[in-house]
């Protein structure tokens, strides 16, 4: 028999489904559609996540800096948003907050459907976690092997990338972007900060093009 059990703080509501089966997963998925909600699967647990606003703030200005180095740098992307990824041979699923191919973009250029056994796994994503997580998601992107996540938990940014042995590490620069680490992003993120988006948008750009000039030099 399935059981439940709820996590609220602020910025985050999360509800966790114990005894469900893979198939029930799918179902639920296809049900609720374009609904507004953040689910992750492993292990026979289902949990149901509500974002609010806080959580909603940090994923999308994060999603506008990494938008933003692409532009600058010309890297081909494709976007994955807060798509699905399901692997049925792991019983495992997850929404990212926001993914992209940079290193993989011309493998999954034209793709309409994926198919995660054989496809590659967004090269990073965006995983804000300000309440803790009812289910390992870490372990689920470990087990899709996406190579790179950036997490912020409502105080600070950290880049996790994926080693060989499967585990993810604290590293103090990205992998897709080498030359950025945290404390790059870290005057851009302030919920507090009475800056609006476009102005920290475009102070970061500014910064960016000034240190890819002073690197070149």
């Amino acid at each position: 028999m399935a059981t439940a059990e709820t996590s609220r703080v602020s910025g985050e509501e999360r509800f966790l489904v114990r005894d469900v089966s893979w198939d029930f997963y799918k179902r639920f998925c296809d049900e609720i559609g374009e609904r507004p909600l953040r689910l992750s699967f492993t292990d026979g647990n289902l949990e149901i996540m509500i974002t609010k606003s806080p959580h909603e703030f940090y994923k999308t200005i994060l999603a506008k800096l990494i938008e933003m180095i692409i532009f600058e740098l010309e890297l081909p992307v494709r976007s994955g948003g807060n798509m699905t990824f399901q692997r049925e041979d792991l019983e495992k699923g997850f929404e990212p907050d926001e993914c992209w191919w940079i290193a993989n973009e011309s493998v999954v250029r034209k793709k309409l459907d994926f198919d995660f056994q054989l496809d590659p796994p967004p090269d990073v994503a965006i995983e804000i976690e300000i309440s803790r997580s009812l289910v390992d998601r870490i372990g689920i992107y470990a087990a899709m092997r996406v190579p790179e996540i950036w997490r912020h938990d409502g105080h600070k940014l950290r880049f996790y990338v994926l080693g060989e042995n499967g585990h993810y590490t604290n590293s103090p620069v990205s992998r897709s972007f080498p030359f950025l680490s945290p404390d790059h992003l870290t005057p851009y993120l302030s919920l507090e900060d009475d800056t609006d988006e476009t102005t920290r948008v475009r102070r970061f750009v500014d910064w960016l093009r000034e240190f890819r000039h002073e690197c070149a030099d």
